[in-house]
Parts: structure tokens; sequence; C-alpha cells
């Protein structure tokens, strides 16, 4: 035998290598027939994990043979398993409590599709993709594509390669289960290739189908992070309905042209009101059969984020709801000044895409269990910091504009300081001391001079001097008065706008209309521009030892510009202006009115809160899923009551949402801005609201004393449309909308009845 292996030593020693490989690959053919879930195990730093932040990965060992709906199973913890379908990248998400699943795909088509449709349908991952200079996106799902996917386990989940090798693009998606029962989906910019000239990624969707339902087989709703929040019913819509629900997350991008959101009404008529905000980059899913829920929140991306819900008849038979996330577009850049232009597609923006997907169950599994979950998340990343949120009733003043005359302007001033010294103490007269004030059109020059980099009030309202003094005296009377600044804005008929404004990816400046006389268009700012006038306000306020800043403009608006030759995108604004917000928040009092999430830790109140929806056609019911995020947190003023056509509504919504009333007041007749740029602020007379202030004072500082730093725990409403909110502290407000009236119950006594319109 010794001699055979002298005699045969370079056949065996090439023998050998090649029948252990022959071995190993028989094995894992063997392993996968009869383990058809199986994958390849890989390692990831549990310590870099995407969104692995007040949460640990679910590492519990796991049987990857254990079945689901052709699922197998990849993670789990002791409340939730995460099953994957390695051919499609479906997931099925199982609550291992109550034994419900949502699943992120449709595996059996009712045949009511075409082909584009169907494989979407049926694909965990999408993508549209951008054809060269055209118009057009073509749908690429993950079968009929041909896509090449290499799946591999890690500790909590798994990650895939996908390679769409017919179009030359691809990227990875890593998926994973953390423990405190939310799933994370995340597709590193990284890992983002594109080798056609032609073909682009334009839009990605992460398992937009999860826990989509067929027609009204499932009760439930979707819920839409429209205003404070609104939900789309799982009933049979019966063709009611043929697109979809869709807004852009933080508001459209103004350098970038956008199709216009759909009407708000059943025929195209002009809106009456301007669309809500999305502030909050959230959307879930509710079923109630099943008592399982989830919200979405898009931990990564949001500024290129789309929300998008479809109820059944929008294209097919299901109801589902996700992010949309833009990588590219197309637009119009001009060839010549006589309107020639080219298509073009912009490059692709570079961020990382994630969504967390926190899931509740039981009583939880509902819009205020998931209102509550989104709390919670913001408060442990420190997204959320709990502010002072004692009742006052916010009393805002204008000050000053300008109206044409002769060759120049002149002022038309509606409250000078003094007015506002004569309706504080008269308010204070009626017991009315607890009061924030916004001090709008202060500034030299009127509301509408904007940039505002110094301060410099208006000689019309009593000059710089008296307003200082205003403002020491409202702060010994504990009333916290803000100067109210636009820092987005700068005026092309007050000063030079030469630099330092925006202009489109196509080039051309940007100009808002006004469709007023004095002043027809604004102009915006670049982010350094206002964060170096912004600065030297702060600056020059810091020198009377005044703090109190109230900012509009940069709160909510973020856009595409290109300026002296570059192009900045949507996250470098949002990244600058929270940069400022930051530095800003440190050196004053500041509130901010609308702010996006991004904005929230930095503002010690939220102004213009919605205390509803936008009412689009699609919407079923308005909730106040953000009241509950923020209640006992973060305190919420209300948009302006004096515009409010149905006001005893309006009050109960109060009462329902937590949220403290807002007045905008002036001591003149507001007739007396006709002919300026705020002519639309026709009731604002301050002896016409002044007992209604009283009463709102009264009535809604004695029901805030009885829930004062609580949260809300639930809220349901009945089928006649009253409303039931419980309170962490044992509050149990009834708002009873047919009666006009409200009880509050506590202890197991009613502490509080009123009727609106009653005297008390």
């Amino acid at each position: 035998m010794s001699e055979f292996f002298r005699n045969h030593k370079k056949l065996i020693c090439i023998l050998v290598p090649v029948l252990v490989v022959a071995i190993i690959v028989i094995v894992a053919l063997v392993s996968d027939k009869d383990a058809p879930g199986a994958i390849r195990e890989a390692s990831i730093d549990k310590r870099t994990a995407p969104g692995a932040t007040g949460a640990s990965l679910s590492t519990k060992s796991v049987d990857t043979n254990k079945e689901l709906n052709g699922h197998y199973l990849v993670a789990a913890n002791d409340g939730y398993e995460l099953y994957l379908r390695k051919e499609n990248l479906s997931i099925i998400v199982k609550d291992v409590v109550t034994g419900s699943i949502m699943e992120s795909t449709v595996l059996d088509d009712d045949g009511s599709t075409n082909a584009s449709w169907r494989g979407f349908l049926q694909s965990g991952i999408n993508v549209e993709m951008q054809i060269s200079n055209t118009t057009q996106q073509r749908k690429i799902d993950l079968l009929a594509s041909g896509a090449q996917i290499d799946v591999k386990l890690v500790p909590g989940g798994f990650t895939a390669s996908i390679d769409y090798t017919q179009y030359e693009l691809g990227f990875d998606v890593t998926v994973l289960l953390y423990d405190d029962g939310s799933i994370e989906a995340t597709i590193p910019e990284s890992s983002i290739y594109e080798n056609s000239e032609t073909n682009k990624i334009g839009n990605i969707y992460l398992f937009p189908m999860l826990g989509n339902t067929k027609l009204g087989e499932m009760d439930g709703y979707m819920l839409v992070p429209d205003g404070n929040g609104a939900l789309i019913y799982l009933n049979d819509k019966e063709g009611k309905y043929s697109a979809a629900y869709t807004q852009k997350v933080y508001g459209t991008d103004v350098g970038i042209t956008e199709p216009y959101v759909l009407s708000l009404f059943w025929k195209k008529y002009e809106t009456v009101n301007d669309p809500e905000y999305i502030l909050a980059p959230v959307y879930g899913m509710v079923h109630e059969n099943s008592k399982m829920a989830y919200l979405g929140v898009i931990t990564s991306g949001a500024e290129g984020a789309t929300i998008e819900a479809y109820p059944n008849g929008a294209y097919t038979n299901y109801n589902w709801i996700t992010a949309k996330f833009l990588k590219t577009t197309i637009y119009n850049e001009p060839t010549s000044n006589s309107g020639g232009s080219v298509v073009k597609v912009t490059d692709r923006l570079g961020y990382d895409i994630s969504v967390r997907f926190f899931f509740t169950r039981n009583e939880e599994a509902n819009y205020a269990g998931l209102a509550g979950r989104y709390r919670d998340y913001l408060l442990e990343t420190g997204k959320l910091v709990p502010k002072e949120d004692s009742f006052k009733l916010r009393a805002d003043f204008f000050g000053t504009d300008r109206e044409n005359w002769m060759f120049t302007t002149k002022a038309a001033t509606m409250t000078t300081t003094d007015d506002i010294r004569e309706i504080y103490a008269d308010l204070r007269n009626e017991g009315v001391t607890d009061l924030l004030t916004l001090y709008k059109g202060w500034q030299d020059g009127g509301i509408n001079n904007v940039p505002v980099d110094s301060y410099d009030a208006d000689s019309t309202i009593g000059g710089t001097r008296d307003l200082t003094k205003l403002m020491e005296e409202a702060a010994e009377n504990g009333i916290s008065f803000y100067l109210y600044v636009d820092a987005l804005r700068a005026n092309p008929s007050t000063t030079n706008t030469t630099f330092n404004v925006i202009k489109k990816i196509d080039t051309r400046l940007y100009s808002e209309e006004t469709y007023k006389d004095v002043y027809a268009t604004m102009h915006f700012l670049t982010p350094l521009r206002t964060n170096e006038l912004l600065n030297n306000l702060v600056t020059d306020m810091a020198k009377k030892d005044i703090r109190n800043l109230a900012l509009t403009g940069i709160t909510n608006t973020m856009f595409t510009f290109r300026y002296s030759g570059t192009t900045y995108d949507r996250f470098y604004t949002a990244g600058m202006q929270a940069s400022l917000l930051e530095n800003i928040a440190g050196r004053t009092d500041l509130v901010l009115e609308e702010p996006i999430e991004t904005y929230w830790k930095y503002t010690n109140a939220v102004l213009d809160m919605p205390v509803k929806d936008s009412d689009y056609i699609f919407t079923d019911e308005s909730v106040p899923f953000l009241s509950i995020v923020f209640k006992g947190s973060l305190p919420m003023y209300s948009d302006y009551v004096n515009f409010e056509a149905n006001k005893n509504e309006f009050f109960l919504k109060l009462v329902e949402t937590g949220i403290y009333p807002s007045f905008y007041l002036t001591m003149e007749d507001p007739t007396g801005l006709y002919y300026t740029n705020s002519n639309s602020l026709y009731s604002s007379k301050y002896t016409i609201y002044r007992d209604t202030m009283i009463e709102y004072y009264k009535v809604l500082k004695e029901f805030n004393e009885l829930v004062s730093g609580a949260t809300i725990d639930t809220h349901t409403i009945a089928e006649d449309g009253d409303v039931t909110v419980t309170y962490s502290n044992g509050a149990i407000v009834t708002v009873d909308y047919s009666n006009s009236s409200f009880t509050v119950v506590k202890g197991g006594s009613t502490v509080m009845e009123y009727k609106v319109g009653e005297a008390e």
C-alpha cells in the first residue's frame, strides 16, 4: 500500500482536494433539499447594527427548518418570529403571544392585476427604474426581473445582496429583529451600484405590502401622518378610488418640479386651505380582527421619502401602505431663454434607507398604542426631549405692514407696544394671567421686511427701546413673550437678493408667488445665508438680554437648490438647518412653528399644531396621533381660533387633543390691512375676541390642570362620533360632540362638566 502511495503521490494530491470539495457540495445540496429555507450564515457587528438604539438584537437560537406559508424562520425572540422566503425576499412576522401574522407579499394573486402589478405584489423589495432621459419609469420586481439574490443569515436576521443583472444595478438589504418587538430594514447607500448609462434607480420600496389585506376581508385601517393623523379603513371601497393617497414627507421640494397633490374634494374644485404638512415620518397598519398592528418609522431617508397608501380599488384589490424612497428623478433643464429645454436625470441622492417597524398587540394594536410606542422610541433616542407643559393661552399680536403710497410705501400699524400693555392689563383684571405671545410684524419695515438680521423694532409700534421694556414687563408678569421671525424668506423689494438666494435644480431662480399687490414675490435664502443672518439677530438680541425667539420657514421647509454651479439636496438643507437650530436653541428660549421630527428636540413648544387632518377624499377618520405622542412631554398650541368656522367643534377638539388655544389679535380693525400683503387677516380685533378668550382660558385651564403632566393612554371613537380619552393619571375625558359638551371623571367621580356656550 505504501508503495502504491509513493508511486501515485502526485495523482493523490490532485484527487483528494477535488473529492473534499465534491463532498462539501453534495452535503450542501442534500441539506438544501432537506431544508428549502436553509441560508448561509454570516457575521454582523452587533454594536454597529442599523438602528440599534435603545434595543438589542434578537440572538435567540432558531430552527431554520421551521416553516410558515413557504417561509423559513430566520430570527426570533419571546414576542415575535421573523420568517423569510429567499426567492422573493418575502417576510412574515408572527406574534408568538397571539399567533397572529402579517405577510409582506401577496402569494395567492386573485388574477385581477396585470403582470407589472402582480410582480410588485409578490416581491418584498421593489424598484422603479428611471430609464435614460425620459419620463418613463419601469417597475422591477424580484421575480420577473430574474434578479440574483444572495442571502446570508446574521445574528437577529439576514442580509441579502440583490443583483438586477439584466439592468446592471443592485444593492444590499439588511433585516434585523430586535428584542423590543421591532424589525428594521436597511439599504446602505454604499451598497448601491449602477453600471448602466441608461438605467438608474428611480424609487425603492421596502416591504410595501407588509400587512396587506384584500378588499374588506379584514377589519382595521391604515394610519397616514396627515396633519395630526388620519385613518383609511380597510373596508371594501367598491371601486371608489382610482389612485393612491400620496404625500411627500416634510412637504414638497420646491427645487424640483413635482406633481400636485390630489384635490381635497371629489371634484376638481380649488382647495380652500393648504394641505397639512407631514411632520412625522411614520405610517401604520392595524388589523383589528387579529389584534396586530405595526408603525413604520423612517429612521433614515425621510427627506427623500413619500408616504403612499393604496385603498382597495386603486390599481389592485388590496389595501397597502408604504414609504417610497426617491433616488433619482427627472427635470427639464432650459437650453435657451426662449423656452427650449431638455429632459435630464438628477444625480442619485446619496442616503441610507431605513425603516423600523414597531409591532403591537391586543389592546395596544390601535393608533393610540402606535402613538405611545412612537413616543417611547422618540424619548429613548433623544429625538423628543420633555419640556415644561403647563397651560398657557396663546395671544399673538400683529404689529405693522406696508401699503403702497405714491412712489413708496407707508405703514399700516395694527397693534403697538402700548396697545399690548392695555390688552394685557384688561386680561389680567379678568384673571387671565398665563399667556404666551408671539409678536408678528415687530421689525423695522413691518412683517414682510425679511430677512431680519438685527434687533430693530419699527418706530410705528413704539420703537426698539419700548419693545424691550414691554418684554421685560411681560417677563415680570410671567408672560412668555416671543419675537416672531421668518428665517427662510427674503423680500426682493426690501433687500438685495442678487446673491445668497436659491435657484432650482433647473438653474432658474426660485420665486414664491404671494398673489398680493405690494410684494408680489419672495425668494428663499441659502442655508449658509440663513445661518449668518439668524446668528447676527440672536447676537444682537443678546445685547439687550432678550432670549425669546419664535421661528418659522426653516422649521418645515427643505429643498434642493443650485448655487455657484453646485447642486445641494434636501438632505444638505435639513442638516444645515438642524445644526443652526441646535446652535440657536442653546442660546435662546426657542419655539418653532410646525416643526418636523428632526427639529422636535430643539423646541420648547409646537406652534400651529393641527387639530385634525387635511380632509382628503381618501381619509375616513381624523385622529390625534401626534397629540398622543406629544401630550405630557411638549406643549402644543393650535392654529388660530379666529379663522375656525365652527368654533364650538374646535373648542371640543382642543379638549380632545390636549392642544392649547391660540388667538391672533390686533387693537385696530384689520380692515386697515386691506391694501397690504396681510389682507388675509380679516378678523382679529381684540374687542371682538375678548370674551371668547376669557371663556377659553377659564375652562381649558381648569381642564388642563386635571391632566397636567399626564400622557394619553387610550383614545376611542364611538359610532356616534363621541370620544373617550384616558390619561395616565387616571383621568377619563368624554367629549360629546352631538351635545357640545365634555366631562372629566377621576377617581370614580365626575370632577368637571362643561357645555359649550353655557355660562358656568
